[in-house]
């Protein structure tokens, strides 16, 4: 995260998107580094809120039930 040192055309904010952004569309060589960073919830964290959520919904149904409920449907 920004540490606070000062800013200059090479070392901003990571959190303004903007600023980001022009340092992404420097010319060749560019410049490396983080350039942009959000807080959000990664893919695991919603993966496993989507099947805790399911869970519930199904009244805590083993993989194997709820794949032959599934399958039992489709007949």
């Amino acid at each position: 995260k920004w540490d606070g040192t000062p800013e200059d055309e090479m070392r901003h904010d990571v959190t303004d998107e903007l600023a980001a952004y022009k340092l992404a569309t420097l010319p060749f060589p560019g410049v490396f580094g983080v350039f942009y960073e959000t807080d959000r919830p990664t893919k695991n964290a919603l993966e496993k809120k989507w099947i805790e959520t399911t869970r519930e919904k199904t009244g805590g149904a083993s993989d194997l039930e709820i794949l032959q409920k599934t399958f039992d449907r489709m007949k």
